[in-house]
């Protein structure tokens, strides 16, 4: 099938939150609001609008920012906006650039959505087949983007039309009135006919009805928990849920046979992709400047493998760049995972083993083994074992005796830590490039565990049906071994919505979604604050566990959005913290 083709279009800043700022901005692409009734213009457009999503995926500031970090799976180790989201720390401010910067990539995505709906009923130059899938495309993320908008600010502007003027005033409208419109489109996506019914019949990274179904469950799930649920919330995510997961055939969508197989390199359109961002290294189609849309993710989980490959500091292209920007907690090393010998996932996430990249010699490696401290010397050969990190805790004899660099749990400091490598490029051609490979945004393991959560909200913990059904599917996906399987098997009376998060970390971990999977159950505050810290005999960080308020449940409105509303009524900060900043 032929790669997609992304074209930004730099489309203005029409939006009804408009600034000073944005009197000066001038349409340097030339479309006009007419451009998008035909369907040349209505297809750059679309381009424009799949090539945005980059921007939230791809560079250095993109939602990792505030989805990773500040939970109780990660903290940052890092600097600026990054260290301050990810610890909660006094500089998290409604001033940070990072937040302005979503708010506005966000709208104006949404307004160039607004156009193609609006203008594209027109089109008369196109086949009715063609023309009602690319509105469904063009609806499909205009409620996606709504829906990320109304998880991390709650009240926000929703802007139904497209806006060419600028508009001085604005308010900001009840999530109530959000989820509306956001399910309004997604009911719209998945309607018989106005989509591709799987990823096997469109290309990839495109929407599909299978996505948007599983958008929708995700959407009424989310609503479900929310101050405007509606009593039927939870029964329509499962409904939705379940009958995407039993219609495979349909749909082409089913999980992979191996966990470990998800995330290879080379692998990111596999048969368990519902969406995908791709990437390109052809500038012509959107790569805008400063490497906006580059994928660094292959960095940020990079940990200090340099210390415990024989190197001293040589770093190589197939275990990543190291940046060590996001740290683990001790409850995502020692936890998490359960018995990491039966469950494939703690493997299959991070990253075991390292080769020497040089010689080395007589190399003193200390360690702790409870409160006692020790020492050996280590000695390699190019090309052969030279670190390994099992991933939980060993006696004294099983880190002096091998020939390499044995680092436990207990023996993590910053930045020597596991790295995760689902987003590891070792195909890059240079240590120092961004990479290229697509980013999973959505999988069908979530739509498992979009049904899980539903049927318990429901009362449903059944190993037939319900929770424990749904969650013990994935678990036998991830035994190490057949014989395991029945080791991992949960009942009924094991469900609980911590256990459903527990078990969506061992899935999902560091996929940009954990920050709104807590706040969506409500479990933010209380799982930072047990978990969201790192400490053993060489580091004590708690910045998250220290810092978190009950106000961080929600991210600041811009401060530079709420100076730019100059006529009628101001716009509002968030309350009962934000406000006061």
């Amino acid at each position: 099938m032929k790669k997609i083709i992304y074209l930004l279009i730099c489309l203005p800043l029409f939006l009804c939150m408009a600034c000073s700022d944005f009197l000066t901005e001038e349409n340097h692409s030339k479309m006009t609001p007419e451009s998008f009734g035909t369907a040349q213009g209505f297809e750059l457009g679309l381009n424009g609008v799949y090539g945005g999503m980059r921007k939230f995926y791809g560079p250095e500031n993109a939602i990792h920012l505030i989805t990773v970090t500040g939970t109780d799976e990660f903290y940052s180790r890092n600097s600026g906006d990054i260290y301050d989201f990810g610890n909660y720390t006094t500089n998290y401010k409604p001033n940070s650039e990072y937040i302005y910067d979503y708010w506005t990539d966000s709208y104006t995505l949404i307004n160039t959505c607004n156009g193609l709906v609006h203008f594209g009923e027109d089109m008369t130059d196109i086949t009715e087949e063609k023309k009602i899938t690319m509105l469904a495309e063009a609806r499909f993320f205009r409620a996606l983007l709504y829906f990320r908008l109304v998880q991390f600010y709650g009240d926000v502007t929703l802007n139904r039309a497209y806006n060419d003027a600028i508009v001085k005033t604005a308010k900001r409208d009840p999530i109530a009135d959000v989820y509306e419109f956001v399910i309004e489109d997604l009911l719209y996506c998945t309607a018989s006919g106005y989509l591709p019914v799987g990823p096997k019949d469109t290309d990839p990274g495109r929407v599909t009805q299978a996505l948007a179904r599983h958008l929708l469950a995700k959407v009424f799930l989310t609503r479900g928990w929310s101050s405007a649920a509606k009593s039927s919330d939870f029964q329509d995510a499962y409904d939705i849920a379940s009958t995407l997961i039993r219609e495979q055939d349909v749909t082409g969508v089913r999980l992979m046979e191996k966990y470990e197989d998800i995330h290879k390199p080379g692998n990111e359109d596999n048969q368990e992709v519902l969406f995908n961002v791709q990437m390109t290294e052809d500038a012509i189609y959107g790569v805008p400047e400063k490497d906006d849309g580059m994928n660094r993710l292959a960095h940020f989980f990079v940990g200090g493998y340099f210390n415990f490959n024989g190197s001293g500091n040589v770093q190589q292209i197939e275990d990543g760049r190291v940046y060590a920007r996001y740290h683990g907690t001790n409850w995502l090393y020692n936890e998490a995972f359960g018995d990491i010998d039966k469950d494939s996932r703690y493997y299959g996430s991070f990253q075991s083993e390292w080769t020497a990249p040089v010689d080395f010699e007589n190399k003193e490696q200390e360690f702790w083994v409870g409160e006692n401290q020790y020492s050996v010397f280590r000695s390699g050969k190019q090309g052969e074992l030279a670190g390994y990190l099992p991933g939980k805790n060993l006696t004294k004899e099983e880190i002096e005796t091998p020939n390499f660099y044995v680092i436990t749990p207990e023996n993590y400091t910053d930045p020597s830590f596991p790295t995760m490598k689902k987003f590891l490029d070792p195909n890059r051609t240079n240590l120092s490039f961004d990479s290229r490979r697509s980013i999973i945004v959505y999988r069908l393991a979530e739509t498992y565990l979009i049904a899980a959560e539903a049927a318990f909200k429901l009362g449903n913990n059944s190993t037939t049906n319900g929770a424990a059904y749904y969650i013990n599917e994935l678990r036998k996906r991830a035994a190490t071994k057949e014989e395991y399987i029945s080791d991992l098997m949960i009942t009924e009376a094991d469900v609980t919505i911590d256990y459903i998060l527990d078990e969506r970390t061992r899935e999902l971990c560091g996929e940009q979604l954990r920050w709104l999977d807590l706040v969506r159950t409500q479990k933010l505050v209380e799982r930072v604050r047990k978990y969201g810290y790192f400490t053993n005999k060489w580091l004590n960080h708690t910045l998250p566990q220290d810092n978190i308020q009950d106000y961080h449940i929600l991210r600041p409105i811009p401060q530079k959005q709420i100076e730019s509303v100059i006529v009628g009524d101001p716009y509002p900060q968030q309350p009962n913290g934000w406000d006061s900043l």
